[in-house]
């Protein structure tokens, strides 16, 4: 190897360190950000079916409550047709 000067050295090491930088960016611009992206997008459609999710549940809850309170018609009319015969 040769013997370099100290001004070879830093031209060296100069290059090497804004290769890495440029690699660095390029990886981010061409894969982070649109995995980032995505995600945001995905956390945007989760969200919009967690809303809808519990816009089912509550809808469960009133079709339930109403299941119950034909239930307790239903046994009240059972038990005074039986009282009628």
């Amino acid at each position: 190897m040769q013997n370099w000067e100290i001004d070879k050295w830093a031209s060296l090491v100069g290059i090497i360190s804004s290769s890495i930088t440029a690699l660095s960016y390029g990886l981010k611009y061409v894969v982070i950000k649109p995995l980032t992206s995505s995600m945001e997008r995905l956390n945007e459609s989760f969200a919009g079916l967690n809303s809808t999710l519990k816009l089912i549940q509550s809808d469960v809850k009133r079709i339930d409550e109403r299941v119950d309170n034909h239930e307790t018609r239903i046994t009240v009319l059972e038990k005074t047709s039986h009282q009628e015969d």
